[in-house]
């Protein structure tokens, strides 16, 4: 079994957490655009850019997921490309969550929601 550090465990939830918001965020983001302003051709772009966000944030928080679960049922030790899979998740994952907040930063303001 792979016993991570509870710094490590932390970060990863912080990471959950965070893209869990981000979900929570596009997904009322979409809700807004689409009371007030309809699904038109100039809402299209935005509310196809809002399920990209939505599907990546599944992604990595199932990833987490997935992989923590994995190294912790593995017996005897975690095999070296899981843990190494972890840590490139973890990278990937800083650099999404800015991503799509600079995305959704962006969306609002074009379309003046708060």
């Amino acid at each position: 079994m792979a016993k991570l550090s509870n710094e490590a465990i932390a970060k990863i939830f912080y990471f959950q957490q965070q893209l869990l918001e981000k979900l929570d965020e596009a997904t009322a983001t979409n809700f807004q655009l689409l009371e007030q302003y309809g699904e038109t051709a100039e809402t299209l772009p935005e509310l196809d850019e809002l399920q990209r966000i939505v599907e990546r944030a599944n992604s990595y928080y199932t990833r987490f997921y997935v992989t923590l679960r994995q190294l912790y049922e593995a017996q005897p030790t975690a095999r070296r490309d899981s843990l190494e899979l972890l840590v490139k998740y973890m990278d990937e994952a800083e650099v999404t969550i800015a991503a799509i907040q600079a995305s959704l930063q962006e969306i609002k303001r074009n379309w003046n929601l708060p």
